[in-house]
C-alpha cells in the first residue's frame, strides 16, 4: 500500500544499461533535495544496481515543490502514516493498486512460485477482470483465459496446470505469499515453525508471536493485526476451501 514517488526522466545510459525512472522514496528525500517536476537532475546507480537521483541541477522557470498527494491516486482515501514510517500508505486493503501488486508478490518465485504467471499476465488478468484477488487465481479455467487473445489452447493448459500445482505449496510459501507487512520468507517460515497451522497463527497472541527469537514489537503487531483484518480472514477462508496448504510440514532434522 505505500505510496511511492518515481523521477520519470529522459532515458540515459548508466552502468550498461539504459535507465529513464528512479525511485525517490518519500516526501522528506524529495524536499531536502528539492526536486521539482522539470528539472534537471544527477542520477547514478547505487552498487551499479539500483538507479537513484542524486540531486537537482536546475529548475524550470515557475516550478514549485512538489507535495505528495494526500489522497490515494488510485481509489481515493486519504493516504496515512503507520508508526515511524516516513512513507504514505493507501489505508484501503480492497484498493486496485494494491491488489494487483498482491496478486504479482503472491505468484512471484519467492512465494507461490506459479510458472507462467509473471507481472504482465497478472495485469492483463486483472484489466480484463478475470482475477480481483489470489484467490479468484485458482477459479481460473482454459475456457476463461481463452477469451483473452494473449492465449492459447497450450499456454493456457499450462498456467491452469501451474496454477493448480501450487495448492500443494509449503505453507511457509503460502504465508509470505500474503504479503505481510514486515514479514519476509524467512519469518514466515519461522511463525510456521512455531505454529503449525495457520489456525493456530490466526488465534495466536501477541505475546506468543513475540515469544519467537527475532520478533520485535513491529513485526508481531504486523502479523497479528494483518490477520485479524476482515478482508484478510475472507481471503484465508476462500484459500482453505481452494484446498491450499494451511499446516506447515517442517523441514528440520530432529536430533
Amino acid at each position: 500500500g505505500a505510496i511511492t514517488p518515481v523521477a520519470i526522466f529522459d532515458q540515459v545510459l548508466l552502468a550498461g544499461t539504459s535507465v529513464s525512472r528512479a525511485v525517490l522514496h518519500n516526501q522528506q528525500f524529495i524536499s531536502d533535495k528539492d526536486i521539482r517536476i522539470g528539472d534537471t537532475i544527477v542520477v547514478r546507480k547505487a552498487g551499479d544496481i539500483i538507479p537513484e537521483v542524486l540531486s537537482s541541477v536546475s529548475h524550470q522557470e515557475n516550478s514549485v515543490p512538489f507535495m505528495l498527494p494526500e489522497l490515494c491516486p488510485v481509489c481515493g482515501p486519504k493516504a496515512v502514516h503507520i508508526a515511524d514510517e516516513s512513507v504514505l500508505r493507501c489505508p484501503n486493503s480492497a484498493c486496485p493498486a494494491q491488489l494487483l501488486k498482491n496478486i504479482i508478490h503472491f505468484a512471484s518465485k519467492g512465494a507461490m512460485n506459479i510458472d507462467g504467471l509473471g507481472d504482465a499476465i497478472v495485469a492483463l488478468l486483472f484489466e480484463y477482470d478475470l482475477i480481483g484477488s489470489v484467490a479468484d487465481l485458482f477459479d481460473l479455467t482454459i475456457e476463461k483465459l481463452l477469451t483473452l487473445d494473449r492465449f492459447k489452447e497450450k499456454s493456457a493448459t499450462n498456467l491452469v496446470k501451474a496454477i493448480d500445482a501450487s495448492r500443494s505449496a509449503p505453507m511457509d510459501r503460502l504465508l509470505f505469499g500474503l504479503g505481510i507487512r514486515n514479514i519476509g520468507s524467512r519469518a514466515a517460515t519461522l511463525l510456521c515453525e512455531k505454529f503449525g497451522s495457520m489456525e493456530a497463527l490466526m488465534n495466536a497472541d501477541i505475546a506468543a508471536i513475540s515469544s519467537i527469537d527475532g520478533f520485535g514489537d513491529i513485526m508481531s503487531q504486523s502479523v497479528y493485526e494483518a490477520l485479524r483484518e476482515p478482508h484478510m480472514r475472507e481471503l484465508l477462508k476462500r484459500l482453505e476451501e481452494k484446498g491450499l496448504n494451511f499446516v506447515y510440514q517442517s523441514t528440520k532434522q530432529s536430533d
